[in-house]
């Protein structure tokens, strides 16, 4: 079987069907957020990656 990834156009037209739905639920997602789900969604990285991302990005702007 082989492995069919997405190009970043179709990774963005994922996120773009999406946002919707989480505007229904009342939530927004930041610049930095939406490039990692944008790079998850094409595989680049892991989710571990992005939630290290995440996390790492909070950790600095914590007081």
């Amino acid at each position: 079987m082989t492995e069919r990834r997405l190009t970043e156009a179709q990774a963005r037209a994922e996120y773009d069907r999406l946002a919707p739905i989480m505007a229904i639920e009342g939530r927004t997602m930041d610049e930095p957020t939406k490039e990692l789900l944008v790079q998850l969604l094409q595989e680049n990285i892991t989710l571990d990656d992005a939630l290290d991302a995440i996390l790492l990005r909070r950790a600095q702007t914590e007081p």
